[in-house]
């Protein structure tokens, strides 16, 4: 899929030992915070057609731990509740070396090569590449 850089970035957690988590979900609560499908590995050369059309997600994230954006503006990151990390670990085990979809509110977000098992539940969007996913994450949580 044109225009879709793919990245996939994992960065450490440390939790403060007893710290409980709310969770976070966007202030219009309406809709997922986002689905995820996988497309298989598309073989061949060239880019791979993707259709989520019909498709029952793997992982549907209805609200997260934590939503920042980066110090310097460049990047938003989403910590998952602690069972969808491990769900989204299990997935990304399922599915190396294939793509991963984020579709939220009918639109495809984000295309993420999967290259090797997420197992801490953060994932980073950074600018310029991750930009689509980063402004809707923005505008969902409301960070400035």
């Amino acid at each position: 899929m044109k225009g879709f850089v793919v990245r996939l970035a994992v960065i450490s957690v440390v939790f403060s030992c007893g710290t409980v988590f709310a969770d976070l979900k966007p202030r219009d609560g309406a809709a997922p915070v986002f689905q995820i499908f996988a497309t298989g590995s598309g073989g061949g050369g060239g880019s791979p057609r993707i259709d989520i059309s019909g498709k029952q997600p793997l992982m549907v994230v209805g609200s997260v731990t934590n939503v920042q954006l980066s110090n310097d503006r460049k990047a938003v990151r989403v910590t998952l509740t602690r069972s969808d990390a491990r769900r989204f670990a299990d997935i990304t085990r399922k599915h190396g070396k294939e793509l991963l979809i984020l579709e939220a509110n009918g639109k495809v977000l984000e295309a993420m090569r999967v290259t090797s098992p997420v197992t801490d539940g953060v994932l980073e969007f950074t600018y310029p590449d991750d930009a689509a996913v980063a402004d809707y994450l923005r505008k969902r949580f409301r960070l400035k």
